[in-house]
């Protein structure tokens, strides 16, 4: 190729490759520095007409806010990066080049606005979903959550996914899991899990008994099975209903129960209700109130009221 063909290539290669940022933009950080506020805005203005992406429109909205925060005009500085938040929710001023106030007052900004996020998950109802690590709720679901992007945890162990929400808007999620992950999910609908529980007999007062067992839970419904050591020995049978994080990560449960005590043989039934909080992804701390009624006998009560509490354990949860 000639020298000349050369040169024009490579001017129309570099007319073509339009630059990352408006020109308007360092012209209006330099005016900034300069202190020339009105040459500043002039320019981020015209940066914003010709501005073709978020980015680069919320860094000129950022020099507004900037201006107006130097001239004392709180309420149109409050607006500007407002305007840069909604057109980049992860945008942040320089802490170097900016006023320590001036970026406290924006990070405020930052924390107080919020967007809604509504998260469908296809063929998989009732499937959990963490944000940021913490329990946001079941799928579907929907409500307020603070702007930026998030890690979005669909599962467990089914999906994560990165969302982006901005002030004001909707950003609607729609998952489709793909056939080996749904197969996945039937493998999770039955966990297993390792407890330990105290019991402490409050009708009539009768001390303390341990209790250790085993516990196999779908999403709405377990059973367990208990040994019990205490005044006798003895184990426990017992099915039941759960509410998945019903208030908060807290999850509501009721169960029937069913007693063998020895030394004599007793054979008994009852009602269980409580409530259990995840401390991790593998344990849980659960409180409870359990109802029992046994064949009197010469030693025992016909009924009993206890308070149990305990720490579950769930290998793979």
């Amino acid at each position: 190729m000639s020298a000349p063909l050369l040169v024009m290539s490579l001017l129309l290669l570099s007319a073509a490759t339009p630059s990352d940022e408006p020109r308007e933009l360092e012209a209006a950080l330099q005016a900034v520095a300069e202190g020339d506020f009105e040459s500043s805005l002039s320019l981020a203005e015209a940066g914003l007409r010709n501005s073709r992406d978020d980015a680069s429109s919320a860094k000129l909205h950022l020099v507004r806010g900037e201006v107006y925060a130097a001239l004392r005009k709180y309420a149109q500085m409050e607006a500007a990066f407002a305007q840069a938040l909604e057109s980049d929710p992860d945008v942040r001023l320089d802490p170097e080049r900016v006023q320590p106030t001036v970026v406290t007052l924006f990070e405020s900004l930052r924390g107080r606005l919020r967007g809604e996020l509504a998260v469908e998950v296809e063929a998989c109802p009732g499937t959990q979903l963490r944000l940021d690590g913490q329990v946001l709720g079941q799928a579907p679901w929907r409500g307020q959550v603070p702007i930026g992007t998030h890690t979005l945890e669909v599962g467990p162990g089914l999906t994560t996914l990165q969302v982006t929400v901005r002030p004001h808007r909707t950003e609607q999620v729609r998952v489709v899991l793909s056939p080996t992950a749904l197969d996945g999910t039937h493998s999770r609908e039955l966990t297993f899990s390792a407890q330990v529980r105290a019991a402490l007999g409050l009708a009539p007062s009768s001390g303390v008994g341990m209790e250790a067992g085993a516990r196999l839970a779908g999403t709405y419904v377990y059973g367990e099975l208990n040994a019990t050591a205490g005044r006798r020995f003895g184990a426990s049978a017992r099915l039941g209903a759960q509410g998945p994080e019903l208030v908060g990560p807290v999850t509501l449960f009721l169960s029937v129960d069913g007693y063998a005590l020895g030394g004599p043989a007793l054979l008994g039934a009852g009602l269980s209700a409580g409530a259990s909080l995840p401390l991790t992804p593998r344990f849980a701390l659960f409180a409870e109130l359990s109802g029992r009624w046994l064949p009197s006998s010469d030693s025992y009560e016909r009924t009993h009221l206890l308070g149990v509490s305990g720490l579950r354990f769930t290998p793979s949860p």
